[in-house]
């Protein structure tokens, strides 16, 4: 899942919560995201803008079937 942190720095974390970080840019982003996950299409996720993601252990991204509404695929 790719969104900002509170300070608005973009981040990314897996389902695991495995691996993840925090980018100078979005695109940055999704290319870490995208290529970590070997550019399966739907496998990366984009935050809704009013959703704060942080690099908190306890933050784990969920399954694309269970999406809240306003989340979508890149």
């Amino acid at each position: 899942m790719i969104g900002r942190d509170p300070q608005g720095h973009w981040v990314v974390c897996d389902v695991k919560g495995l691996v993840g970080g925090v980018f100078f840019d979005r695109s940055a982003a999704i290319h870490f995201a995208a290529s970590e996950s070997d550019y399966t299409p739907g496998a990366v996720c984009c935050a809704p803008e009013d959703v704060v993601l942080t690099m908190d252990p306890l933050f784990r991204p969920v399954p694309q079937t269970e999406w809240p509404k306003g989340v979508h695929a890149i």
